[in-house]
């Protein structure tokens, strides 16, 4: 009887137990239930998420215990080398890998799966739960995020995915909502400034009204000790005084540009000038 060659995957789980080692850091961190290989300086730490290198210098010791990861770390590396790997067999270890919480793990095994074959059974759940669809104009799986771009949806901070025209419409309100608030700030500022200038007005009025009007300017006394006012063109006497020591030099009449008007010298108003006689 022919013996018929076992799966690849049942050969994988006859193995024997990885071992797992924990990683103890000299800052007081640890890597628990990861694979570590040690040389003379270094420490190459394999995660789920790639590879980690610490000088030798900040590790201080490493623990060897069983490790799932290893497991996986080594199967995966097993399907990769097999040239009679099945997308089942990737399938078969993303489920594998679930079960032991290897999340990580069990969405890189499901999307070597989709590779191979996208309509493989069992692997539409296992993507589904990492946020991935099937497009069918690609045929190929995608994350959910990019198969609702291409499908013309915009998706807002809350994580609502709309239209391009509801995106659109809301842009728009949005600026002018924008546009109506900058224009009520502008008018209050408008208001305030009004209101102050009244204020500053109606204060520099009342402080006007208050205050005792100004005294007349009276300029420097003559020699003979009355006042002199100074008026354009020409210089007096107050009204009604007269120098007795000379009495024609500022003697003047009501009346500009008579012939008894006293006039100052450089001034444009016609008279007599100070000395002359009729």
């Amino acid at each position: 009887m022919r013996l018929r060659p076992l799966p690849v995957l049942l050969l994988l789980l006859t193995v024997l137990p990885v071992f797992a080692d924990n990683v103890y850091l000299a800052n007081g961190r640890k890597f628990e239930d990861v694979m570590a290989e040690e040389t003379a300086t270094q420490v190459r730490i394999h995660l789920q998420s790639g590879v980690l290198v610490l000088p030798k210098s900040q590790v201080l010791r490493v623990e060897t215990g069983d490790s799932n990861l290893g497991g996986f770390l080594q199967r995966k590396d097993s399907l990769k080398k097999s040239p009679a790997t099945r997308a089942a067999d990737w399938v078969e270890l993303a489920r594998w890998a679930e079960s032991k919480q290897l999340a990580q793990a069990a969405r890189e095994s499901a999307l070597n799966a989709a590779v191979l074959d996208p309509h493989a059974p069992g692997l539409a759940p296992i993507l589904r739960g990492f946020g991935y669809v099937l497009d069918e104009s690609l045929d190929r799986w995608i994350r959910y995020e990019d198969a609702m771009r291409r499908k013309g949806f915009v998706q807002m901070s809350n994580g609502q995915w709309i239209s391009q025209e509801e995106y659109q419409a809301r842009a728009r309100a949005q600026a002018e909502d924008y546009a109506q608030r900058r224009a009520d700030r502008q008018e209050q500022a408008r208001a305030a400034r009004d209101e102050r200038l009244a204020v500053l007005t109606e204060i520099a009025l009342t402080k006007a009204l208050t205050q005792p009007p100004a005294p007349p300017y009276v300029g420097p006394y003559a020699p003979w000790g009355e006042p002199v006012i100074f008026l354009p063109g020409f210089v007096t006497s107050p009204p009604g005084k007269h120098n007795r020591r000379s009495p024609d030099l500022f003697h003047l009449e009501p009346t500009f540009g008579s012939s008894d008007f006293v006039r100052v010298p450089g001034s444009l108003i016609q008279g007599r000038l100070p000395g002359s006689h009729h």
